[in-house]
């Protein structure tokens, strides 16, 4: 299945309208987006957005959390922290996801260094917990 991922350091296809021009555009029926908290964030997508998006025709969606410093315009991929330990909104990210009708996957994606000298197993296992304490939180 065709999807189609922002990133948000980007020239293009940074931000969420220009991802979803694209998709649309592209005239794939069964295309979709790949959204990354990080990236709507780094990019400056208004998480509101995504109350425009059909959230049946999304299967994946990156979970993080990013720091409240370094601004957005000099952010970097490995300032990614896990969900929850930072400032995202990612209760009412989750909220806006479930109600546009999103039942894919949640995956964590992170780059931070710091996080590269634990061990693997540690480190998955922390974010899984994380990433299930923020949606307990955010949906009960």
């Amino acid at each position: 299945t065709p999807q189609l991922e922002i990133w948000g350091s980007s020239k293009t296809l940074s931000r969420l309208e220009e991802a979803v021009y694209v998709a649309a555009a592209a005239g794939e029926p069964d295309a979709g987006l790949l959204l990354d908290v990080f990236h709507l964030y780094r990019g400056g997508s208004d998480f509101d957005g995504l109350r425009m998006i059909n959230g049946r025709t999304m299967h994946l969606f990156h979970m993080n959390d990013y720091p409240a410093t370094p601004p957005r315009e000099a952010i970097k991929d490995a300032d990614r922290v896990y969900p929850g330990d930072g400032v995202a909104p990612l209760g009412a990210l989750l909220r806006t996801l479930e109600a546009s009708g999103f039942r894919g996957m949640l995956s964590l994606e992170l780059f931070n260094r710091e996080y590269w000298k634990r061990p693997a197993l540690e480190v998955a296992r922390t974010g899984l917990a994380k990433m299930r304490a923020v949606v307990r939180e955010a949906l009960g």
